[in-house]
């Protein structure tokens, strides 16, 4: 199924953003990025068939279906394609050879895990052909650099305030009990059961960490995790709608944010931030670099995270006034770059407050 995030499609002729992934999923980039270049998002997803590997390839045909009906459509003078996956991309650059649109590839850094990797033969020359090449961090520009792509503009994502993401309304219900524990840290845990992330890692903290609770989101069926070896003190939250996972984050007292992946920024550490709420991030030079002042950074050791969830729940109102001027200065920043975005690809300014 085909989701559009705008009350009513655009004349003919605009922007178009493209996602292959369920809308809400992920991080909240690409919404930002879309409503700053005034863009119709359309969020290709059969969800149907997804979740079984055999299933993919029929999922990724009859979503390259629905992308041509999107296309034909809306005839967008600028696509904008989220990556990975790659595939829609193809689409939005044969589209631009028959019609002349623009097009703009927004590369998020899981385009570097292993099966991404595969299909790196077909994303170079497509990176070379299109308009702009937009990356999180400066290893990824380095990288698509040394590939000859075109167009490479380094666009960190834009911070974000509670006003814009916490939802007073969220029912946390089925976690009043474990919340409302006296004298135990809470500590949300970041998760999808990924391959990147590190539950390994923090189920061991958990361990040595009895006067925390642990708060770990995602499915852990994914991973095929044995339900006998979670520790006592971790807390399965399973998949949660957004505004659910937002409140959850608000009402705990320590955030991790971790990742076993190279060269990739975190969006819930800037969800961290506007929330107030102090964070502990691998220690990785594009993370380290971004947020270095704002937070704790562990090398996800049990020992070593232990120790920087006591120190952050010690001193969590450390950080506060700096989280603040970076929310702001990073909202400039974000609003300058998109402007000149706008201004390469020549869309009004009254385009991009729709």
């Amino acid at each position: 199924m085909t989701q559009a995030l705008e009350p009513a499609p655009p004349a003919k002729g605009g922007v178009l953003f493209l996602f292959w992934c369920r809308e809400g999923s992920g991080s909240g980039r690409g919404e930002h990025l879309a409503r700053a270049l005034g863009a119709v998002s359309a969020y290709v997803w059969r969800a149907n068939l997804a979740g079984s590997l055999w299933k993919t390839p029929l999922r990724y045909l009859l979503q390259t279906l629905d992308t041509a009906k999107i296309l034909r459509k809306q005839q967008p003078r600028v696509v904008c394609v989220q990556l990975p996956p790659v595939f829609p991309l193809v689409q939005a650059w044969w589209y631009a050879r028959r019609t002349g649109a623009q097009v703009i590839a927004d590369n998020h850094s899981s385009f570097l895990d292993g099966r991404w990797q595969l299909f790196h033969w077909l994303q170079k020359p497509l990176a070379r052909r299109i308009r702009i090449n937009l990356v999180h961090n400066e290893a990824n520009a380095a990288l698509l650099r040394g590939w000859g792509a075109s167009g490479v503009m380094l666009l960190k994502s834009p911070a974000v305030t509670a006003e814009e993401i916490l939802d007073p309304n969220a029912d946390l219900s089925p976690f009043q009990k474990e919340l409302d524990a006296p004298g135990l840290i809470r500590v949300l845990m970041v998760n999808r059961f990924a391959v990147d992330d590190a539950w390994r890692e923090v189920f061991a903290a958990a361990r040595i960490t009895p006067e925390a609770r642990f708060f770990v989101t995602g499915d852990p069926a994914r991973a095929g995790v044995p339900l006998d070896q979670v520790p006592e003190n971790v807390v399965l939250t399973g998949l949660l709608p957004k505004p659910v996972f937002i409140a959850l984050m608000a009402a705990c007292d320590v955030t991790l944010s971790l990742t076993l992946r190279r060269d990739t920024l975190l969006w819930s550490i800037r969800e961290s931030l506007a929330l107030g709420k102090p964070f502990v991030a691998s220690r990785a030079p594009v993370i380290q670099e971004e947020f270095d002042r704002l937070g704790l950074f562990t090398d996800h050791s049990p020992g070593d995270m232990r120790a920087r969830i006591l120190e952050a729940h010690a001193q969590r109102d450390t950080w506060l006034t700096a989280m603040a001027e970076y929310i702001v200065h990073d909202q400039e920043r974000f609003l300058r770059q998109t402007r000149e975005i706008r201004e390469q690809l020549g869309i009004s300014p009254a385009a991009s407050s729709r």
